[in-house]
């Protein structure tokens, strides 16, 4: 437990999240009781919404991309950084 409390990578707490959805929330041990807090998303519903829309076009390759050097180039061209 103290090593995924203390863990920063999303990736690995997202995979950990998701094995523990189907666990029941709440204590296991005889005479204990607590619940589990979930994580909240600090992006809006409609922000997770658009995200989740664009990311299904991608894997359908449905949306247009590019490189993230020929987007870094772009990037340094419009603004200098």
């Amino acid at each position: 437990m103290q090593k995924i409390i203390a863990c920063d990578d999303e990736d690995l707490l997202s995979k950990i999240e998701g094995l523990l959805k189907n666990v029941k929330s709440g204590a296991s041990e005889q005479g204990e009781s607590y619940e589990v807090e979930g994580r909240k998303s600090e992006l809006s519903k409609g922000q997770l919404k658009e995200i989740d829309e664009r990311n299904k076009a991608y894997l359908k390759g449905d949306l247009e991309t590019e490189s993230l050097e020929t987007f870094n180039k772009k990037i340094f061209e419009k603004y200098g950084v």
